[in-house]
């Protein structure tokens, strides 16, 4: 898979590119298949196997959100447990 996500220039800097971030990571989100991880509550499975996978693809989904903001942005997101 190759790696998209936003350019510099589409970063969340605050509220003042909100919408417009939301909307360029809902796309994102989409393309990957990991728009469920922000938009509605994903249950966390009792099997081993896809516990592990959940954990990987929960990852994913923080990852491209924090690629996605300015540095100053991150303290407000960080240390969250899921996506959304």
């Amino acid at each position: 898979m190759v790696t998209i996500g936003l350019h510099d220039q589409d970063k969340l800097d605050g509220v003042s590119n909100y919408v417009i971030w939301k909307a360029r990571m809902s796309f994102l989100l989409v393309e990957y298949g990991l728009k469920a991880y922000v938009y509605a509550m994903v249950v966390v499975p009792q099997d081993a196997e896809q516990q592990k996978e959940y954990i990987k693809v929960m990852a994913r989904v923080k990852w491209l959100i924090l690629d996605g903001v300015w540095d100053h942005v991150v303290s407000h997101i960080v240390g969250k447990d899921i996506a959304k």
